[in-house]
């Protein structure tokens, strides 16, 4: 049985599976929230909802730390009346430092910019609930996903929508950024695994494929796909500030632990977001 919040500002009821419970709520809703727990009464609880496009974050800080960090606040609180077994809750690879490689979770954090910092405070809540109540907890530190039903401007589904609407030169920023990205369905299954982990095993998890790719290489492998070079055009505007080098995982942890690996190559994923008909 599976009960869902979420304030459909970019999710879909449609999109749930039709035996989901669905409270249509703002997870920085604290009285809502407290009723959909009452009600659903979860023995697991899987904590996803945070803004995430960095340049939103950067945008409006004090909604980003708000959403982050004291919804998060929010949620531990109710969830404190009636603790659950379990709780996973979603982090980001971007609590770690700016490096080269692939970095393991032993590596100490040390955010690289706004959004790092409010998921590393989302961190150290679950940390102090896990030590108040016993909840077992599990952080899944999450790199770039990628597939279908994304609904920020990353620079997959960017990149896609220019060749899908025949929008030429692509227009992209910086092409040297090297990023680790793994299809949301795998993705998904990892999640799915670290809910099954033995009752005495909790802690921090990288979820990522281990392997890095530069936004050159992403242009390179949708011109294999479609079969035909493209212009590409470097804007200025769409320059961050700042921007990590590489940021990819060491995986091994996660795989050891549950036998998780990737099944879907970044061919097959990009292939599927340019060439299949956009769902509704």
């Amino acid at each position: 049985r599976v009960a869902v919040v979420d304030d459909l500002s970019r999710g879909r009821r449609e999109w749930l599976h039709p035996d989901a419970e669905l409270h249509e709520a703002d997870v920085r809703d604290g009285d809502a929230l407290e009723r959909a727990i009452v009600q659903a009464a979860p023995d697991v609880v899987v904590h996803l909802a945070a803004m995430h496009f960095i340049p939103a974050v950067d945008g409006a800080p004090e909604l980003a730390w708000d959403v982050n960090v004291n919804a998060t606040r929010t949620l531990l609180e109710a969830l404190a009346h009636e603790p659950p077994e379990l709780l996973l809750f979603a982090s980001t690879a971007a609590v770690y430092p700016d490096r080269r490689g692939p970095i393991a979770e032993t590596c100490p954090p040390e955010p690289f910019d706004l959004y790092g910092r409010t998921k590393l405070e989302g961190e150290r809540l679950v940390g102090e609930f896990e030590s108040r109540t016993g909840t077992r907890c599990v952080v899944a530190r999450i790199f770039n996903v990628i597939g279908k039903r994304e609904t920020n401007a990353h620079v997959v589904p960017d990149l896609v929508g220019q060749l899908r609407g025949g929008s030429f030169p692509i227009r992209l920023g910086n092409l040297e950024p090297r990023r680790d990205y793994t299809d949301v369905v795998d993705v998904a299954v990892a999640l799915e695994r670290l809910l099954s982990l033995p009752h005495d095993v909790a802690g921090t998890f990288n979820l990522g494929s281990g392997r890095s790719v530069s936004v050159a290489e992403l242009v390179g492998v949708c011109e294999q796909v479609l079969d035909r070079p493209f212009e590409v055009e470097v804007e200025t505007e769409r320059l961050r500030k700042q921007d990590r080098a590489e940021l990819v995982a060491d995986p091994r942890l996660l795989q050891d632990a549950t036998g998780w690996q990737p099944t879907r190559t970044l061919q097959e994923t990009l292939a599927e977001l340019l060439t299949e008909p956009v769902a509704d």
